[in-house]
Order: structure tokens, then sequence, then C-alpha cells
């Protein structure tokens, strides 16, 4: 998954794994639930208010996220094996997945 707030282009990267039971947990430690519906692939935070939600198109997602409480971004992810063509920077104290 790579996630950037405040859309401004500086995406940041975890891995993410769905399971099939409707829980999801990332590299950096998070979790949560997800559904699918109509072509539309929502996730949110245990314990917390953060949000993604984002069209589904064949091995990838993009989408919006949100913690409702001022922090808005962009996402997008590729199902594992699916190339990625650019590098990503690393930026230092960096919000991480859910906004922290």
């Amino acid at each position: 998954m790579f996630y950037d707030w405040n859309c401004d282009g500086s995406y940041s990267k975890t891995s993410m794994t769905v399971n099939a039971g409707g829980t999801w947990i990332n590299g950096e430690g998070y979790s949560g639930q997800w559904v699918q519906v109509a072509g539309m692939f929502m996730f949110n935070f245990n314990n917390d208010k953060t949000a993604y939600a984002g069209n589904l198109a064949s091995k990838s997602v993009t989408g919006i996220m949100s913690t409702f409480g001022g922090l808005n971004g962009c996402f997008y992810m590729l199902q594992k094996g699916v190339p990625t063509n650019f590098a990503l920077e690393h930026v230092a104290h960096k919000t991480d997945s859910q906004g922290k």
C-alpha cells in the first residue's frame, strides 16, 4: 500500500495483508476490518476513526483516506507481484498510515 497524507506527491509505503475473513494487518502493526461492495474497497483501523476507501480495478485499488480529524490524503494498493516503476523518497518523521 502506498499512501500520501495531503496528496502532495510524497508517498510512503507499507505492506498490507488482506485476510479472507474481513480483517487486515499492515507492516506498521495496525489492523482493522475491510469490506468490498460494488467495485469499491473500504477499510478502517481498529479503535480509530481513520478509514480508506477506493475503486477496485483488477489488481489495484485507488482512493482516498481520512482521519476525520483534519487529515486527508490519497492512496493506492497493488496486489503482490505487480511491479512498480518508480522510487519512493523516504522522509524522516513522516505521518504513518493511521495518520499518527
